[in-house]
């Protein structure tokens, strides 16, 4: 079989699968095998990713490497050891540079600021979108949502339904759905819902490439949005407030510590 058929018949989001695919395709570009018999040829893998130049790259074969012997039920403890190496360096490399952004990193206060002016603005596509990081601290595809009037109407996509007293904000299709399922939240907010009732039915964003549109959109890129609410609660000790954007945003805890944390010193976990 393949290697390229054993990542098809997986059972994983069709994001994941193509990231997988890409890596196989680099892979074999710079004409490394990678074993899949009894012999891990750990010397053979540590060679290979001793050229590449990113940690996080390479992570990316070594967890190629272990999802497809995984599938072909051999062994990969040695690689695994391997593995584990590299994700403490990341952790200590991610330190710094979470170190480096602080001082660069927007206020709430400031960010709670651009949000009323775009209201008041009445700029209110704009006011949505931000108002979704903002508050459930969600990635870029989250934001790419429709406004609906009858339930009866949705798809697989994410939604802004119009209710009687609220907005419910539903996503069927974000990163993480296989691990925490769909998400619905009741939006009361008078603002918010004014916004989206002004906004009609129909899809917010304008068509094409998601980055591209959100560039004109956004306050603030949305891995920087969600660092600073993470530092907000962090300031404020508010391990609840963490947890909650934990949920809402379908990312673990460990995950958030690691990638998200700007006051993190490689001892102190959230």
């Amino acid at each position: 079989m393949k290697l390229t058929d054993i990542i098809n018949a997986k059972n994983v989001a069709e994001g994941s699968k193509r990231t997988y695919l890409s890596i196989l395709k680099r892979v074999d570009a710079d004409g490394f095998k990678i074993p899949t018999g009894k012999s891990e040829m750990i010397n053979r893998i540590s060679e290979y990713i001793g050229n590449l130049e990113k940690t996080s790259q390479k992570l990316d074969i070594l967890n190629i490497i272990i999802t497809i012997r995984n599938e072909l039920d051999v062994t990969s403890d040695k690689i695994k050891e391997l593995r584990d190496t590299f994700r403490k360096k990341r952790v200590t490399d991610n330190v710094s540079v979470m170190n480096d952004l602080k001082p660069k990193l927007m206020s709430l206060s400031e960010f709670d600021d651009k949000l009323q002016a775009m209201y008041d603005n009445k700029e209110y596509a704009n006011f949505v979108v931000n108002y979704l990081f903002r508050h459930f601290g969600v990635r870029n595809k989250d934001v790419d949502v429709t406004i609906l009037n009858r339930k009866k109407d949705m798809d697989d996509g994410n939604y802004l339904w119009i209710r009687p007293k609220s907005v419910t904000y539903l996503r069927k299709d974000y990163k993480t759905k296989s691990s925490y399922g769909e998400k619905k939240y009741e939006i009361t907010d008078k603002k918010f819902r004014v916004a989206v009732r002004k906004l009609g039915q129909g899809p917010i964003l304008k068509t094409g490439l998601l980055t591209n549109v959100l560039k004109k959109v956004i306050i603030t890129k949305e891995s920087d949005v969600f660092k600073m609410l993470i530092d907000d609660a962090y300031s404020r000790q508010d391990w609840e407030e963490i947890k909650r954007l934990s949920e809402s945003r379908g990312t673990n805890i460990k995950t958030i510590a690691e990638n998200y944390h700007v006051n993190a010193d490689g001892k102190d976990k959230i």
